[in-house]
């Protein structure tokens, strides 16, 4: 059996054989992205449960330890493809190039491949927004595999040099490099007191993905609040 999209692709990565922690994958289409990636045999992931849609006949999708997450193992003995559509754009990282860490926000985790853990970083509560009502809970991933993230719109890249900063909308965060800190607006950053607009300082150095069109307030939210938190370890 073959799968074909009929959308373009955007990213496709080969997988180095001699490296268990690679993987192989492809992304396709344009602002409602898919993500497949290719399992060898024995290998697992651990995903959104709600965003995987396909799964070749060989993978068998098992709990990952919270309600939310599955884990899709390769049983077979061939290659098989797990499709991801999170509902809008898929980030790929490979935390090689990254030092080894990045940061997100809980409802931008997609997907972790073998050799990842994930775990919770910091809970920012005074970000709220009408699609982070809880405040901004952020999640570290790190270690030597990839990370895949979702995100709503198109996704920008800025690189802060070292003691550079972006008022940037909470709410419009979809990662961060680990060595970017974020702090609580204040009156001397020209934010007001109510900070209503859910405006977060970002200092450099680091770099930092935004998100253009931030979900809505009546979007799904991953059902893994702070007190039940996502824990991801494996290889």
């Amino acid at each position: 059996m073959t799968f074909q999209s009929i959308a373009d692709t955007v990213h496709e990565h080969a997988a180095d054989e001699a490296d268990s922690a690679d993987l192989s994958f492809v992304v396709s289409g344009k602002l409602m992205q898919q993500l497949s990636v290719t399992l060898r045999p024995g290998r697992r992931m651990v995903g959104w449960a709600r965003s995987v849609i396909a799964h070749d006949n060989g993978v068998i999708l098992e709990d990952a330890g919270n309600e939310a997450l599955v884990m899709a193992c390769n049983v077979g003995d061939a290659d098989s493809r797990v499709i991801l559509s999170p509902g809008g754009s898929v980030g790929a990282f490979d935390l090689k190039q990254l030092a080894g860490r990045i940061l997100l926000p809980q409802e931008n985790f997609l997907a972790v491949g073998p050799g990842v853990r994930l775990r919770p970083y910091s809970h920012i509560k005074s970000l709220k927004s009408a699609n982070r009502p809880d405040g901004l809970v952020l999640l570290q991933a790190d270690g030597e595999g990839w990370v895949f993230t979702a995100a709503t719109g198109e996704v920008s890249h800025i690189k802060l040099g070292p003691g550079e900063i972006l008022a940037a909308r909470g709410s419009a965060i979809a990662a961060l490099g680990a060595t970017v800190v974020i702090e609580k607006a204040s009156e001397s950053h020209g934010v007001a007191a109510d900070n209503k607009l859910n405006v977060a300082i970002l200092r450099g150095p680091g770099n930092v993905w935004l998100q253009s069109m931030p979900a809505p307030a009546n979007a799904p939210q991953p059902d893994a609040k702070p007190g039940s938190p996502i824990v991801i370890s494996f290889n």
